[in-house]
């Protein structure tokens, strides 16, 4: 029963805040839903102490229970959405301050833990799929919270609809699962696939479908056009998006199939391609952009495209590893932001910020721990999870150079716009007009716990023949794969220059952003970079706009077919009328109208 409560206690946060938080004062509504949200995480700790656990209803659907699964995979993922999950909901106590709908938020909150929690816990793909919808939902309500603004509800409108179309190949795949096995239980599945001699040649059609919905709910090419829009919402929502909840659902998809897609050499390794072009993606475009949060958003589409290189590539605990530390650091990242946002009025373009390293300096140190971690810093906790990625595609079986040499080149750029964020936030001299002040401890001592996990948390996985504590806790859920095992001078001259290559890029970011006057051709890279590449205008060319001038056409249609049969109705009704005044209740006119009629029939009759 603690794997119901896990889901149930923040759900029912949710449901009393929504109904009765209006009549509560702050900041009860937030300790409220923190309290719940922490509760939870206690009780993940307590059932993995456990040994874990399950529930089901086994007569749900037909061949498949509604069933709830704490296992090492399930209980590593529980930690990090309700541990991380917690830290951020007690930011948004100090964040959300004097805010309307500051019970409303922590009801929406409350609701995205519960949903993610039953997307982390489902044992079979169905209800699996109730906790993704629900996340959907939340992320939709996140992000549209301040809906007043047409931008916000635009951005959460943007969001939904683009999830919705990976969420029909997600569906589509069940289909196909079902039609082939007879169940969608993964457990049941897992045991159908080991037990097969011959598999179905629909199996790699399903597990393609699976990764649409991976692709639209974590953000990937084509599909990452909704993620930088969810900057919209309140910072602590892009935070428990982007760092802990709903970004890493399609990781722990793939992961959780991983029976499956060991056995799909060229499905996996296309998805280490989009993977790896996601992260280039991401990468390139937060090096020109301007908004404080939006540098953040990208570099979660880059980390994102690292997590599916690792999928691809078969190495499923290093993704999950990268899961963990990438929680840390790029929540850190975006809460470290929304206290400099608190500090400057609501200010998000970083050319009027500068200097604030002596205005904020507990947000300055939070800030330094999370970009240095997430640009590979070495023995940082991003340095160790990144470098594991980038290694794994040498010595895992769905690896290649060529996505060695595409990793190397984009942990380079990510050291440099880490660097940009960091010198154009920091350092230099102020340029705004505000009067910059420090969080409130409530915002910044989760902040503390973030940046101890940006820094030390790398240090549960490290490369022989050091202790490595993640990769035998996942081995019993993860699909074996045969690993081509490196020599220790071979795998600690990657590290090297893994670490070389993140310094360089941060030195060289230094320079460029405070001594070197930048060259006009990157001045054009940045004009491209800043607008994402036009990705968005593709779409509205190619696809939204065309949408909307066939849907105003078959507006017209349908109000001309409206209109008809109004007109129908009309001429109905006018005859009604004129008809009616026979009905006048005289006995005299009932007798003459019966004479007329008799006299119709006779001279009918002579006539015929």
């Amino acid at each position: 029963m603690l794997l119901l409560l896990i889901i149930l206690l923040p759900l029912l946060g949710f449901a009393y805040l929504g109904l009765f938080g209006k009549g509560l004062r702050e900041p009860l509504p937030g300790i409220i839903a923190s309290t719940l949200t922490g509760i939870s995480f206690l009780l993940v700790v307590a059932a993995l102490f456990a040994g874990g656990g399950s529930w089901e209803i086994k007569d749900w659907l037909p061949g498949i229970p509604f069933s709830l699964v704490l296992d090492h995979l399930s209980g590593y993922m529980g930690l990090v959405v309700t541990g991380v999950g917690f830290l951020i909901h007690v930011y948004a106590i100090g964040y959300m301050h004097g805010d309307e709908g500051f019970s409303r938020f922590f009801a929406y909150l409350n609701f995205f833990i519960a949903m993610m929690m039953t997307l982390v816990l489902a044992g079979s793909y169905p209800v699996m799929f109730i906790g993704w919808e629900g996340v959907g939902l939340a992320s939709f309500l996140l992000i549209g919270f301040w809906y007043t603004e047409k931008k916000n509800a635009d951005s959460a409108r943007k969001a939904f609809i683009t999830n919705r179309i990976g969420d029909l190949g997600f569906l589509l795949g069940m289909a196909l699962l079902y039609s082939s096995f007879g169940t969608l239980s993964i457990s049941g599945l897992r045991e159908a696939l080991e037990s097969s001699t011959v598999l179905p040649l629909s199996l790699g059609l399903a597990g393609f479908l699976l990764f649409v919905g991976a692709v639209g709910k974590s953000a990937q090419v084509p599909l990452m056009v909704w993620l930088p829009d969810a900057m919209a919402g309140p910072t602590p929502v892009s935070a428990l998006i982007h760092a802990a909840t709903m970004v890493t659902a399609g990781v722990y998809l793939i992961a959780r199939s991983s029976f499956l897609y060991a056995n799909l050499q060229d499905v996996s390794y296309f998805i280490a391609l989009i993977g790896i072009t996601t992260a280039a993606y991401g990468a390139l475009s937060a090096l020109g952009q301007w908004d404080i949060k939006k540098i953040i958003a990208y570099s979660t589409i880059s980390q994102l495209g690292y997590m599916f290189l690792a999928v691809g590539v078969g190495a499923y605990w290093i993704a999950l590893f990268h899961v963990m530390t990438h929680a840390f650091y790029k929540a850190l990242l975006f809460l470290a932001s929304g206290s400099v946002i608190h500090a400057l009025g609501g200010e998000q373009d970083v050319r009027k910020m500068g200097g604030l390293k002596k205005y904020l300096p507990r947000t300055h140190l939070h800030g330094l721990a999370g970009a240095l971690s997430l640009a590979g810093f070495p023995l940082l906790a991003g340095f160790w999870s990144k470098d594991a990625i980038i290694t794994a595609t040498l010595n895992y079986p769905f690896g290649g150079i060529g996505l060695y040499v595409a990793g190397l080149t984009v942990a380079f750029l990510t050291a440099i716009y880490a660097m940009r964020w960091y010198v154009l936030v920091f350092l230099g001299e102020y340029k705004g007009d505000a009067h910059p002040h420090e969080s409130p401890s409530v915002m910044t001592i989760p902040n503390d716990v973030l940046a101890l996990g940006a820094v030390f948390a790398g240090f549960l996985a490290l490369p022989k023949p050091f202790w490595n504590l993640i990769e035998p806790f996942l081995a019993p859920v993860l699909a074996h794969v045969e690993v081509h095992e490196m020599s220790l001078g071979m795998e600690w001259g990657l590290i090297t220059l893994s670490a070389v290559v993140a310094l360089t890029g941060l030195y060289l970011g230094y320079l460029a952003f405070t001594r070197w006057a930048l060259p006009k051709w990157y001045l054009t890279f940045q004009t491209w970079s800043e607008n994402a590449f036009y990705i968005d205008l593709v779409y509205n060319v190619l696809i939204v706009n065309p949408l909307k001038e066939l849907s105003e056409i078959w507006a017209l249609l349908d109000g001309l077919l409206d209109s008809g049969y109004l007109a129908l109705a009309g001429l109905s009704g006018w005859l009604g009328e004129k008809l009616a005044w026979l009905q006048a209740g005289y006995v005299r006119v009932y007798g003459a109208l019966m004479v007329l009629g008799l006299v119709v029939m006779l001279v009918w009759g002579v006539l015929r």
